[in-house]
């Protein structure tokens, strides 16, 4: 860095020549500040200022005044370019998360609306339960009037139980009652059913015979009384 001098004697910076920086922004090697060590004040805008000693470990805001502006530009364009990306980066998560955002809350109304149609129905179903169940009840009441339900609750004497009528319901006919008797097939009657057959056709056969019996016969030609036959023709 050639244009590192003292302010007073304008000698440039080189090995053992030590600087010191003051708080105004000047300069000024240790042979020129021993001679002016009695003064506070700066030897070039007079004004009062303190010194600090230019090493390499000093305070970094101290050394941006001593660095390269190209190494500082090119510094500042990776912290540009960096900074960008993430910002890029932020950005375009933020936009992403919008879209969603707005994505989540047509579906969320969407829902809503649903569900709001749905409890809807679901009232309505359960009116229209207690009502058949109301109905049914009063089928069931108009079905059986004698069947009155008896909690453990109830005052109910047991007296009163006691001599509660009884309904008996009728006897059906059973395939052991009379009419079903009679109609029943059994060996007995097949056996009757055959005689009664058989005695019919004999029955029959004699009527028959006695018909063919009283039946005239012609005589034929060979007979006896074939002439007399002709005759009475």
């Amino acid at each position: 860095m050639d244009w590192i001098h003292c302010n007073k004697c304008f000698i440039q910076l080189e090995q053992g020549i030590v600087l010191h920086l003051t708080s105004c922004g000047h300069m000024f090697c240790n042979n020129c500040l021993d001679d002016g060590a009695k003064q506070s004040t700066c030897f070039v805008c007079r004004v009062p200022c303190s010194t600090m000693k230019l090493v390499p470990d000093m305070n970094p805001e101290v050394q941006d005044y001593f660095t390269d502006p190209e190494e500082i530009i090119r510094k500042s364009c990776e912290v540009l370019q960096f900074q960008r990306q993430h910002r890029r980066r932020l950005l375009s998560y933020l936009l992403q998360s919008t879209k969603k955002f707005y994505k989540a809350r047509t579906e969320l109304k969407r829902m809503a609306e649903l569900c709001q149609k749905q409890h809807k129905q679901l009232k309505e179903y359960q009116n229209m339960i207690k009502s058949l169940e109301a109905q049914l009840a009063n089928q069931t009441k108009q079905a059986s009037p004698f069947n009155i339900p008896i909690s453990p609750s109830s005052n109910l004497s047991p007296s009163f139980i006691q001599t509660t009528p009884t309904y008996k319901r009728t006897a059906k006919s059973t395939p052991y009652s009379q009419t079903y008797q009679s109609n029943l097939v059994t060996p007995a009657r097949i056996s009757k059913h055959r005689s009664s057959g058989i005695s019919a056709q004999s029955q029959r056969s004699n009527t028959s015979n006695k018909i063919s019996s009283t039946v005239f016969t012609p005589p034929t030609p060979e007979s006896a009384g074939y002439t007399n036959f002709l005759k009475n023709l």
